[in-house]
């Protein structure tokens, strides 16, 4: 797969899945895969364009991204899409005119098909809308498709329903409908060594600017790297306990003792095991971490 800047030319023909994907949700996912099979069908390439920083940033609003740019991307690639292009959203892209985006984006790349989700605008204000688009490219002889919302329990399936559902805890939910569990991904820094002192040693991560938080508390996770995937506990935000007002993602990963510091990993969130407590002393906490990890063990995934 091949990430290439808005504008940048691309030669060769491709079927191309339009929207910002903020979350790769299973309704994101219908509209990629058309765009894939499309490109399959007919022997050329599948391309996917996205934002590459936070577009509400430059709205003005105070949103955070349920999957940074990085980690979709690499959601894009496992996908099986062939290009990205990252357009990023500022304020002279938000003035452009609906044509003024679409004339840009056909100068730039050679595009057979088109496919969008039912709610998809472009141009200043979102004045521009999938009528507009059809017709725009009708005249083209650019095939054109649009998508119907996915619903479950006859809501639409939406980032905006999403991001609520991380927000407080409800991991389960947020799977089902992103398709898979939400993660977090990072570097492993240093931490204060509060879980090494307890005999229970753990890897700790720093939220990025841009990501969501999930609801404070402790959560059963899988940790990924080097392709394997382990068992383990995660804590979201402080440590009261250590009198540690800090945010940040403490993880405890069963069956494994090795060092990670300085190394990517992935965590995967599939439950909410309980809120954040303040335990007398510290053996009261380690007893309760036993009884967290034995919950993890037991788990039905």
């Amino acid at each position: 797969m091949i990430v290439y800047d808005f504008g940048q030319k691309i030669n060769k023909e491709i079927a191309i899945a339009l929207g910002f994907f903020d979350s790769v949700h299973i309704g994101h996912r219908a509209v990629i895969s058309k765009a894939i099979q499309y490109a399959q069908d007919n022997s050329i390439k599948s391309a996917v364009i996205t934002y590459s920083n936070n577009p509400f940033e430059a709205l003005g609003e105070y949103q955070k991204l349920i999957f940074t740019f990085e980690e979709r991307i690499k959601k894009f690639k496992q996908l099986g899409v062939d290009i990205v292009i990252a357009q990023k959203f500022d304020k002279t892209f938000m003035r452009k005119d609906k044509t003024e985006f679409i004339d840009e984006l056909l100068n730039a790349y050679n595009i057979k098909y088109t496919v969008c989700g039912q709610d998809y605008r472009f141009g200043e204000g979102g004045q521009g809308d999938v009528d507009y688009l059809n017709n725009y490219l009708q005249k083209r002889n650019i095939r054109f498709e649009v998508l119907d919302f996915i619903k479950e329990n006859n809501l639409k399936v939406s980032s905006t329903n999403i991001r609520k559902l991380i927000e407080t805890g409800d991991m389960k939910k947020a799977q089902k409908l992103l398709g898979e569990p939400f993660c977090i991904t990072g570097v492993v820094i240093s931490g204060k060594g509060c879980g090494k002192s307890l005999g229970i040693p753990t890897v700790n991560l720093d939220f990025l600017p841009d990501k969501v938080r999930p609801r404070q508390g402790v959560y059963i996770t899988k940790t990924i790297f080097d392709v394997q995937s382990f068992l383990s506990i995660t804590n979201i935000g402080s440590k009261p306990t250590f009198s540690d007002n800090r945010e940040n993602i403490e993880t405890y990963i069963l069956d494994y003792d090795g060092d990670l510091y300085n190394r990517e990993i992935k965590i995967e969130f599939y439950d909410f095991l309980r809120p954040t407590k303040s335990f007398q002393t510290k053996e009261q906490l380690i007893n309760q971490i036993n009884y967290d990890i034995q919950a993890a063990k037991e788990y039905t995934f």
